[in-house]
């Protein structure tokens, strides 16, 4: 008996060690690249991993089949270039056509979603700073700085979700009435199809009235819109391809977010992971 109970004593042991180990599985691939379309996600590359991104976003839909929906009207393009120091840690430069914007930023993941129990959701931080190359009366007003939390969960082999809280400084105003501080919601949507193919959608919701009265201090954007956009998502070995449809005034987040107009544009966005040290990338 003494025997026995030693034996069940061990088994319960070994038992809930393998339950306790499952509850903490990390969850993988909430989404499938850093990006979705406009916004980061919670997603950070493997140390000493680097990511080069090509981003496109052609002219207005509405021009018609003669413009080729937007086509014919050339492309605005952002350059990328992400090295991961640690696995949860990512800094990046970036290079956007219009003014042209050039960025920096720093992305440092705080949570791991764990599965079947353990930690519920995965959070990310990133960081950015703005320089545009445009005439300024003081150097300063070219700059902008934008900080993130952004908060995502796995709900399924299928379907991942994000909601990220965003806050984007401007030295200089956009406008006469327009705030220097904007607080936004990105929400991000993802839906898996088959193996390769995922559908997505995102939104960057604005968190401020804006409404020009005269007894309020100034917080209006003239033209402002909440940014939506559409996806597909083509994974082929080290590349992801996205192809979708948006509606931004820009391709640089200080664009998408404080999205100024209504016109829908096709665009895509094309990456590639790679490490020196990691044959299956070379």
């Amino acid at each position: 008996m003494r025997l026995a109970g030693k034996v069940l004593i061990l088994a319960l042991s070994l038992l809930y060690a393998q339950e306790d180990t499952s509850e903490k599985t990390p969850v993988i691939a909430t989404f499938k690249g850093t990006r979705l379309l406009n916004y980061h996600t919670i997603e950070t590359l493997r140390k000493k991993h680097w990511e080069f991104r090509v981003a496109h976003r052609f002219g207005d839909i509405g021009s018609g089949v003669k413009r080729l929906w937007g086509i014919d009207d050339g492309a605005r393009v952002r350059l990328s270039l992400d090295y991961a120091l640690w696995d949860r840690l990512t800094i990046g430069v970036e290079r956007s056509g219009e003014g042209p914007f050039y960025n920096a930023f720093l992305k440092a993941r705080l949570l791991t979603q764990t599965a079947p129990r353990g930690t519920p959701v995965s959070a990310t931080w990133y960081s950015a700073i703005f320089y545009a190359d445009v005439p300024a009366e003081k150097w300063e007003h070219r700059l902008q700085y934008l900080h993130q939390l952004l908060v995502a969960r796995k709900f399924s082999r299928r379907f991942s979700a994000q909601v990220g809280v965003a806050y984007l400084h401007q030295n200089y105003a956009l406008a006469p009435t327009a705030p220097n501080d904007y607080f936004l919601l990105p929400v991000l949507l993802r839906f898996k199809v088959l193996k390769r193919l995922t559908l997505g959608t995102e939104a960057a919701l604005p968190l401020w009235e804006n409404e020009l009265e005269d007894d309020e201090p100034s917080s209006y954007l003239p033209g402002y819109e909440p940014a939506i956009g559409l996806v597909v998502e083509i994974e082929t070995g080290g590349h992801v391809f996205q192809i979708g449809v948006s509606r931004v005034s820009g391709i640089a987040e200080p664009y998408t977010l404080l999205n100024r107009g209504q016109s829908w544009r096709f665009g895509f966005n094309i990456s590639r992971v790679f490490s020196p040290k990691d044959p299956s990338l070379q």
